[in-house]
């Protein structure tokens, strides 16, 4: 059983009371009925007003229904429960719903035969992929939430050497002053995606803008000055001489550092920090390719339990109901090496995957590198995504993922200008620095499809995407931003907070 408590935000109600007049939206929360803990990524549906959402990770939600009647209704569906659905006239008068568990015989639902092992299931899910996920030429509305969060826990720049008179001991000490202990930023985004549907097509994605809303953290201050004792230092060089950075028995060569390709590179990095201006909408298509790289089920370490099935143990715990269709519920855990533990639906007819969530299992981490004084480890990982059948194919609804890893360096650094002889190379400039460095990042990301329809080739080509995408920055986030609009409500702490004053300088460790 799952009970669902609703708040009603600025309802009125007219002598007609077959029509509801909304300022606001509707807030509730998702729990888990015997454990209270809350349920994410609810699914959540206005019956006939093309509209939905999904609960976010702690089970808030909220959802638009302006102009909406009392007869229309609600559908809340969590894969393994009854749907339920209730009308807008009702919601105001129950204050808890409660939607019962609904576990299927697999007996009944496998007329012929017996219930196949659980991992000759999963491995079958790989070998029907690409018959099950097509991309359509089709157009999408989508949202999505990034988080992005650094905390720099120590940062030393210890000076021990410069005959480069840009980067003396002052600028090295100016430049450990102004990085940031802590740095965070929030990204909503609201747009419409065009997919070409055709696989031997140059250009795949189209994106168009209607919304992005970002609370990020001031600048390093500085910023300017900085940039130009660099560009000052590389600018300064002619065809026989480069620049090379070092670090301990590892070197690098730094090549064509003028070169045009590098300076439109830096131009499009620059641009991000001058709001006015926009961002290029291009970049953002570069970054929506590779983010939905993880709902087409590529990346074989994220996706480990599917590629790598000799490293779990999967346990069939039954059966579900999704959208008519039958589903196996696989459970899965490491044995033998794997990383995470969680629970998939699966198809019995098609083997589709069509829900997953899970996460890494206790004392699993991701990559662990500790070598020559450099430290990375990826500590936190936790998926989550769901597809739905359109005909005989299956479509990305939403997938939610969180990503967290801890790095460190302590390393000498040296940076050296050289220029070219025949035997051995002559020494013009050089930097030497030690870093002694720790931080934490973590990285989440919320993608929701509000809306898709097919649409033609010639509708795909003709669409001539924006060049640069305004966004609306703010100091905190204001529910106002998004008035009229269903998205993934946002979490209690980022309603709380609030862009912070910057601290520079670090406590020495």
């Amino acid at each position: 059983m799952l009970p669902l408590s609703f708040q009603l935000m600025a309802q009125e109600t007219v002598a007609d009371t077959s029509e509801f007049v909304m300022r606001h939206e509707i807030h509730g929360k998702v729990v888990e009925a015997e454990s209270q803990l809350p349920l994410p990524y609810t699914n959540i549906y206005v019956h006939n007003g093309n509209r939905g959402t999904v609960s976010n990770e702690h089970g808030h939600f909220s959802i638009n229904i302006q102009g909406l009647h009392a007869d229309d209704s609600i559908r809340f569906q969590f894969i393994g429960y009854k749907i339920q659905i209730i009308s807008l006239g009702e919601m105001d008068s129950i204050g808890l719903v409660e939607m019962k568990e609904e576990v299927i015989n697999l007996n009944e639902a496998l007329i012929f035969g017996s219930t196949p092992n659980a991992k000759t299931i999963v491995k079958r899910v790989l070998e029907n992929k690409d018959s099950n996920y097509r991309e359509t030429t089709s157009r999408k509305q989508f949202f999505m939430r990034e988080r992005d969060v650094t905390d720099i826990e120590k940062m030393i720049i210890t000076f021990k050497k410069s005959t480069i008179d840009e980067l003396d001991r002052e600028m090295i000490k100016f430049i450990e002053d102004r990085i940031p202990r802590y740095n965070t930023s929030y990204t909503d985004f609201l747009g419409q995606l065009y997919f070409s549907g055709k696989a031997d097509d140059s250009v795949k994605l189209k994106l168009d803008p209607i919304r992005v809303v970002r609370l990020k953290e001031e600048e390093i201050a500085g910023t300017d000055q900085i940039e130009a004792a660099f560009e000052n230092v590389f600018a300064d060089i002619d065809e026989k001489e480069y620049w090379k950075i070092r670090s301990g028995m590892f070197g690098s060569k730094l090549d064509d550092m003028n070169d045009s390709q590098d300076s439109t590179a830096v131009d499009s990095v620059k641009t991000d920090t001058i709001a006015q201006k926009g961002w290029k909408v291009e970049s953002w298509v570069r970054g929506l390719n590779y983010r939905l790289k993880y709902a087409g089920l590529e990346d074989k370490d994220q996706w480990e339990f599917l590629y790598k099935t000799g490293k779990y143990a999967y346990t069939l715990s039954g059966g579900a109901r999704v959208n008519g269709e039958d589903a196996y519920i696989i459970d899965f855990a490491p044995s033998g090496g794997g990383h995470f533990e969680g629970r998939m639906f699966v198809s019995l007819s098609t083997y589709a995957l069509l829900r997953a969530d899970y996460k890494y299992a206790p004392e699993k981490t991701g990559r662990d590198i500790h070598l020559l004084g450099v430290g990375y480890t990826e500590n936190q990982f936790s998926g989550s995504i769901y597809f739905e059948r359109n005909d005989d194919n299956y479509e990305l609804k939403y997938f939610s993922k969180k990503e967290g890893a801890t790095a460190s360096v302590d390393r000498g650094i040296v940076l050296v200008k050289k220029r070219k002889r025949i035997l051995f190379d002559k020494k013009l400039k050089e930097l030497k620095v030690s870093i002694d460095m720790e931080l934490h990042n973590e990285e989440s990301i919320e993608f929701l499809i509000l809306d898709q329809e097919e649409v033609s080739y010639n509708q795909f080509n003709s669409f001539e995407q924006k060049d640069r995408a305004e966004i609306i920055y703010v100091d905190q986030f204001d529910d106002k931003l998004w008035s009229g609009y269903s998205i993934i409500e946002p979490t209690q702490q980022m309603k709380e907070y609030k862009k912070q004053e910057v601290s520079y300088k670090l406590e020495p460790q």
